[in-house]
């Protein structure tokens, strides 16, 4: 059983002001799930885009505004969005607070299709 340390996961920006932390992936012997920590500085925003597969993301901590497909939902922590297949979705950390999410994918290999 693999245990997956967050100091060794894969660290970098995702947008301005929004860190991504991938947790589980292909790196690191994932066969079919991805895993990031999203934290999200105030004022920041997760660029509009979708996937070809489903996407949840639980919120961590604080509060969003989510976009699914033409939707604007105010989120917060312990809520789930549940992104379908090929739905837009996108969050605004409007909140003046710093946020965080889980993204989980039902894949190793993650594609991104931005819509902007």
């Amino acid at each position: 059983m693999p245990i997956l340390r967050k100091e060794d996961s894969t660290k970098g920006d995702f947008a301005p002001g929004i860190e991504r932390t991938e947790i589980v992936n292909g790196a690191f012997g994932s066969d079919s799930l991805t895993v990031a920590d999203l934290s999200l500085e105030a004022d920041s925003q997760v660029p509009t885009h979708f996937h070809p597969k489903e996407e949840a993301m639980y919120i961590l901590e604080g509060e969003l505004v989510a976009l699914l497909g033409d939707d604007y939902v105010v989120v917060k922590a312990g809520d789930t969005v549940l992104a379908p297949a090929g739905v837009k979705h996108g969050f605004t950390n409007k909140s003046g607070e710093p946020a965080r999410l889980l993204a989980i994918h039902p894949t190793s290999k993650v594609e991104v299709h931005k819509t902007d």
